[in-house]
């Protein structure tokens, strides 16, 4: 197969090729285009007039030619050249012998032409002495001009031309222009989107919270892209199976752990009562901790049926269980917000952030409110907060705020690590913040069922 080569057989050039046509493509049809406008269009100015032309409007005659504008006046005195003019007496002269009136009886004046350019005259148009014959009707007149006749031997008949510009010309430039440029963008356009989506796809993969739960990324695109994507879905696959295998060497690893902890709680029976129950509360830590790993490691990983809840209902509930076993907790606001999620894994991530503010902060204030398509819980307590430096490692496992490692200030720092796993596996959030009056603010942002 082909370099470049398509699943199919088709070829599929690189992001390298298409740019390199693309570029080619745009540079074929501008300059196609120049050439039908350079070639095919009009002029870009109105054509000059002709001095036949000229002396039929002097004659009478009320058409003008091209773009030109012609006014007329009567006057007793011939038109004088002012600053920028020239009076052109060859070609009065030869306007003159159009009309058939003396020589003396016709006035020109013309601008004067650009530093460069030929001077109008005798010499311009064909040479007697080439062997050609002279025409001196077209001679030909530019920019703007006064002619004037004397008929009568009395007044003079002045006729004003001034060349405008050729509107039709500029048209129809702007006109192709604007259909070069949209005939350019539609396949530009085109051609970086069929270039980019694979890339974002492929960024959007990059970008998940845990991409080894995701489903692999669709292969397509240009080369470049395809084996990016394939590099991606095998580094994917990969970190898949070293969770996999780490979870399960954790969750073996603590669940046979209770076996020898189970036997030496038996053992502690024949020991005499102080030294008895210190051991056994030292076993009843380990056997938490042990449960809590198992329960860290197992959230997420296990699949669970979700169903349309009432999350006000689970706040209530939860506050009331806990306020019936000493703690002061309080549910300030409860707002109706309805979810899909499994029940009891979100019974715990709320439960475990309110527990952390009554370990830490000795009461908790709860309040569910609706925002918009967001079902929000705010867990307030009174207690000293935390630095701001550390609100972002709160919900790292084993990261606790608290740095004794105490049992009886606090756990193993995994409460928060299960709640915002439970958050994330609902499409939620959990954040942190101090309160202005002192105290942490943790809160958990949902979507609502629709």
């Amino acid at each position: 197969m082909l370099p470049g080569a398509g699943e199919r057989g088709r070829y599929n050039p690189s992001i390298l090729t298409r740019i390199v046509f693309l570029v080619a493509a745009t540079l074929l049809l501008a300059l196609g285009a120049m050439m039908l406008v350079a070639f095919r269009g009009p002029p870009p100015h109105a054509r000059p007039m002709m001095l036949v032309e000229a002396t039929g409007l002097l004659r009478g005659g009320t058409q003008p030619p091209g773009s030109w504008q012609i006014s007329r006046y009567q006057s007793d005195r011939a038109p004088t050249a002012d600053a920028g003019q020239e009076s052109n007496r060859a070609g009065a002269e030869r306007i003159a012998g159009l009309l058939g009136v003396p020589a003396n009886a016709v006035a020109l004046i013309q601008e004067r032409p650009p530093i460069g350019m030929p001077r109008p005259g005798p010499e311009i148009g064909p040479r007697p002495d080439m062997g050609m014959e002279f025409d001196p009707g077209r001679m030909m007149l530019r920019g703007s001009f006064a002619l004037a006749v004397r008929e009568d031997g009395r007044n003079w008949s002045v006729l004003l031309g001034r060349q405008g510009p050729n509107w039709r010309w500029y048209a129809i430039t702007l006109s192709l222009m604007a259909g070069i440029f949209i005939l350019l963008l539609l396949p530009a356009y085109w051609v970086a989107r069929r270039i980019t989506q694979p890339i974002r796809l492929l960024a959007e993969g990059a970008a998940r919270e845990r991409p080894e739960r995701a489903e692999p990324l669709p292969i397509g695109g240009p080369p470049e892209v395809r084996a990016m994507g394939i590099a991606y879905n095998h580094m994917r696959a990969r970190i898949a199976d070293y969770v996999s295998e780490r979870t399960a060497m954790l969750v073996a690893i603590a669940h046979d752990l209770r076996t020898p902890m189970t036997r030496l709680s038996f053992r502690l029976e024949q020991l005499p009562d102080g030294p008895r129950a210190k051991a056994q509360a030292d076993v009843q830590e380990m056997r938490a901790m042990v449960t809590d790993l198992l329960d860290f490691m197992r959230e997420g990983t296990e699949g669970r049926q979700r169903a349309r809840i009432d999350l006000s209902a689970i706040v209530e509930t939860l506050a009331d269980d806990l306020a019936d076993m000493g703690h002061d907790v309080v549910v300030t606001a409860s707002q109706r917000a309805v979810i899909e999620g499994d029940a009891l894994a979100l019974r715990r991530c709320i439960g475990n952030m309110v527990e952390n503010a009554v370990r830490y902060g000795g009461s908790a204030r709860v309040c569910l409110r609706v925002e918009g398509s967001r079902a929000i819980v705010d867990v307030e307590d009174s207690g000293p907060g935390v630095p701001p430096e550390i609100l972002d490692r709160l919900c790292e496992p084993f990261y606790r705020g608290e740095a004794s490692r105490n049992r009886e200030t606090g756990g193993v720092g995994l409460g928060l690590s299960i709640a915002r796993t439970i958050a994330e596996g609902h499409e939620g959030s959990i954040g942190f913040a101090n309160r202005a009056e002192g105290g942490l603010r943790a809160t958990v942002i949902l979507p609502l069922d629709r």
